[in-house]
């Protein structure tokens, strides 16, 4: 699929690609799952070499960002979630050539619709294609700040949970999210580190425009403010994690102690039983009449009393 964006009064228009042969007033076009007969169309008509899904994947520094005869080229992760609300990322290729911005991406992302949205009412300062990648790099950041404010709006109830021990499903609903947050917060540190690079490579190496050289720089404390932040986040969830199985492993131990203690007190009379209890002539019990179901009777109730005991213990 195409998005093309034209510039208008300051302001990104949306046009309908199908309705353009030529789309070279374009300042703006996104690619999301595009067909191969799109990429070819893009390639040809602009003269531009799109990232392949090979080099989408690539991590290393030198073949995210980078600068050559196609213009300059960076590969950055975005955060979101999928339709089961699972946390992703998603790697969006960004190259600015000839004064337009190309932006080519696999997933259908929020950060960008919500700019998308923004970008009917908020004019652009100086209406470039860096101002717009800039752009989008506040909106990603912006959005993971809001997660990390999420995560740590739903820690209290899980940690509330740990720390007074409750047992039973509540604390396995607390332990399944603290392995969401933390999984969250890997994938928020990691697109945040990504940024950080992306845009010191930006600083270092683009020739940005003055006022997107100071965005940028801005965008760039606002990251250093937020890692801490994650880092806290990120060791509370681990320390959480880490304190629920002390209490189940002093929970099991306990337990056991329990079952040691009762062993060692029924071993002797059950080695009197079995040495000496079947070895004599005159057992009365041989002639009772209800002997039999007696014994049946009190077997069940033996079974039954110690499974009723440790469920009432939450043991089980």
């Amino acid at each position: 699929m195409i998005h093309a964006f034209t510039l208008e009064d300051s302001r990104l228009n949306k046009i309908e690609v199908e309705e353009y042969n030529s789309l070279k007033e374009a300042i703006w076009i996104d690619l999301v799952e595009p067909e191969k007969s799109e990429r070819l169309r893009i390639q040809r008509e602009f003269d531009v070499e799109l990232a392949t899904r090979v080099e989408l994947e690539d991590i290393e520094s030198s073949a995210r960002f980078f600068e050559d005869e196609d213009g300059l080229h960076i590969h950055t992760f975005y955060y979101f979630e999928d339709s089961d609300d699972r946390p992703k990322t998603s790697t969006v290729a960004f190259t600015i050539k000839d004064g337009r911005l190309y932006t080519l991406r696999e997933d259908e992302l929020p950060a960008f619709r919500l700019y998308r949205l923004r970008s009917r009412s908020q004019k652009m300062i100086s209406g470039n294609p860096y101002e717009l990648m800039l752009d989008l790099f506040e909106t990603k950041i912006e959005q993971i700040a809001d997660e990390i404010e999420y995560v740590y709006s739903k820690l209290e109830d899980p940690s509330r949970i740990i720390m007074e021990r409750r047992q039973g499903e509540e604390l396995d609903e607390a332990l399944s999210f603290l392995a969401e947050f933390e999984d969250i917060g890997w994938k928020v540190r990691l697109c945040l580190m990504d940024s950080q690079r992306a845009l010191n490579f930006l600083v270092r190496r683009a020739r940005l425009p003055s006022e997107q050289l100071e965005q940028a720089r801005e965008i760039l404390r606002d990251i250093e403010s937020l890692l801490p932040y994650n880092e806290s986040l990120f060791q509370k969830v681990n320390f959480l994690m880490q304190a629920a199985m002390g209490f189940v492993n002093i929970e099991q131990s306990r337990i056991i102690k329990i079952f040691s203690v009762v062993s060692v007190i029924f071993l002797p009379p059950t080695l009197v039983a079995s040495s000496y209890g079947m070895n004599f002539d005159f057992m009365p019990e041989l002639n009772w009449t209800y002997g039999y179901p007696a014994a049946i009777g009190l077997m069940i109730i033996a079974g039954i009393a110690p499974y009723l005991f440790f469920k009432r213990k939450k043991w089980l």
